[in-house]
């Protein structure tokens, strides 16, 4: 199925969308963005005024009850129920695979919250802006778990956004109660769908490193040593243990509670936004550049043709917009990085699956068919498949060759497949190399291997620079 934003199926421009603030996100699949709650603090969005005020002072009323607890009452089991929060409409963040909801916090998850919280307060530590924190402090608990948190403490104020938005731009909604109040807001297949702000959100979950402890403790070279083993221990081995890397740094924390502020504003001073404009990841742009060039570029398939001969006429076209039509240019960034893998996958299936649409071919991404996700998956009748593995020349390309495609191959009963590689760089020749140098040691009359095709995404000289 392709990648559908809100603005598609809401009928809606995404510039309009934009003007609103919204994020425009999938309609069938999570995006990895997060929300930093921190940012609420200073929002301009006219519904989210008092947003940073709201989120307090729900963490000030779970300190207040734990401050009276003794740690085994009914204020204690008070505090539990209030971290028992439920699952909230799609929202289109995180990190879930095959829904769009949210993960909200269960039982267990909010008996650990009020055991962790009961600790921070007993020790002193009362100020509400200490929950910033909690990601890298309980185990279970990351990025996508704060954005669950923070909209279920401020639903009814994303309700409102959304309604708002929803009505300006006439986008067709349904009656969604929530504490009593009836809400206006979009659905999709019987689900609410819940906008959110792109200035809220981030690609990257704020974390802090060695540096960002050490300066957290400078103060005092004791805790600065102590520091230094937390980041030891929980990175060593070229392995991160992220369960004993929290427990250690929580453990620092409730032995001194004074770092509480300094790490609070560390943390903050972290958080990075993502530049929807610009795009660096590709997870939004490929569609803008898919339907650009599938209208400047046609192609006409050949329907009598054989399955991988029409797969062939499509990389063939891909590869030639890519190399001759300039596409190149969208795998590279303004600051010397690239888009990720991922970008290349949804252009090259959004490109194919267009050219495919007016053909008896079946274009279909598959994410798990026994022994890991295929990429791309083509059929025409029961008996022709054709996968494509799209990577790039930055991947292990070799591994990838050795492993993925024939494992996919065997649990898909393919029989023939493509092997795709987006050339980057001029210094992955001789990886790319090593990949021939393996198909042709290796395959023979009886055992083919995947056919390779490497199309060259390097950077150009422009004519006037030539």
């Amino acid at each position: 199925m392709i990648n559908n934003f809100y603005s598609d199926i809401f009928q809606v421009k995404p510039s309009d969308l934009k003007t609103y603030d919204v994020f425009n996100g999938f309609i069938n699949k999570d995006s990895l963005y997060y929300i930093v709650p921190s940012e609420l603090e200073n929002i301009q969005i006219t519904e989210f005024k008092k947003s940073y005020s709201k989120y307090k002072l729900f963490f000030e009323n779970i300190i207040k009850l734990l401050d009276n607890s003794n740690g085994n009452d009914r204020l204690y089991r008070q505090v539990e129920k209030l971290f028992r929060l439920h699952e909230v409409g799609h929202i289109g963040l995180g990190y879930s695979e095959n829904s769009k909801k949210g993960s909200g916090i269960g039982p267990k998850l909010a008996e650990k919250l009020t055991q962790t919280a009961y600790e921070l307060v007993k020790v002193g530590i009362k100020d509400p802006e200490v929950f910033h924190l909690v990601g890298l402090l309980e185990e279970g608990i990351g990025a996508d778990r704060i954005s669950d948190i923070t909209v279920a403490i401020l639903l009814d104020d994303f309700l409102t956004y959304t309604q708002n938005v929803s009505l300006k731009l006439k986008i067709k909604t349904n009656k969604f109660s929530y504490n009593k109040i009836d809400y206006a807001i979009p659905f999709y297949q019987d689900n609410p769908i819940i906008f959110c702000p792109k200035s809220l959100l981030t690609d990257l979950p704020v974390a802090l490193d060695s540096e960002d402890i050490s300066t957290v403790c400078s103060h005092n070279e004791d805790l600065r040593n102590k520091a230094n083993q937390i980041i030891a221990d929980g990175f060593s081995q070229g392995t991160v243990n992220s369960k004993l890397y929290k427990q250690n740094l929580k453990s620092l924390i409730l032995a001194n509670p004074k770092l509480v502020q300094e790490a609070i504003a560390t943390y903050k001073d972290k958080s990075t936004f993502y530049d929807f404009d610009k795009d660096p990841n590709g997870d939004f742009i490929w569609k803008e550049i898919a339907e650009n060039s599938i209208n400047k570029y046609p192609l006409q398939l050949d329907n009598n043709k054989k399955p991988i001969e029409i797969v062939n006429d499509i990389c063939n076209k891909f590869q030639d917009m890519v190399e001759n039509n300039g596409l190149w240019k969208f795998f590279h960034n303004s600051d010397g990085t690239h888009k990720n893998e991922t970008f290349s996958q949804l252009l090259f299936f959004a490109i194919a699956h267009s050219y495919c649409e007016t053909n008896n071919l079946d274009l279909s991404p598959e994410s798990d068919a026994g022994r890991g996700p295929v990429d791309f998956k083509i059929s025409q009748g029961f008996n022709d498949k054709i996968n494509v593995e799209i990577k790039l020349s930055t991947n292990r390309l070799l591994h990838g060759f050795q492993t993925q495609l024939p494992i996919y191959d065997k649990a898909e009963k393919t029989n023939k497949s493509i092997f795709l590689i987006i050339q980057l760089y001029d210094r992955h020749d001789k990886q790319i190399k090593k990949v021939f140098d393996y198909k042709n040691k290796h395959e023979t009359v009886d055992k083919k291997l995947p056919n390779i095709v490497v199309i060259d995404a390097t950077k150009k000289m422009s004519a006037s620079k030539s």
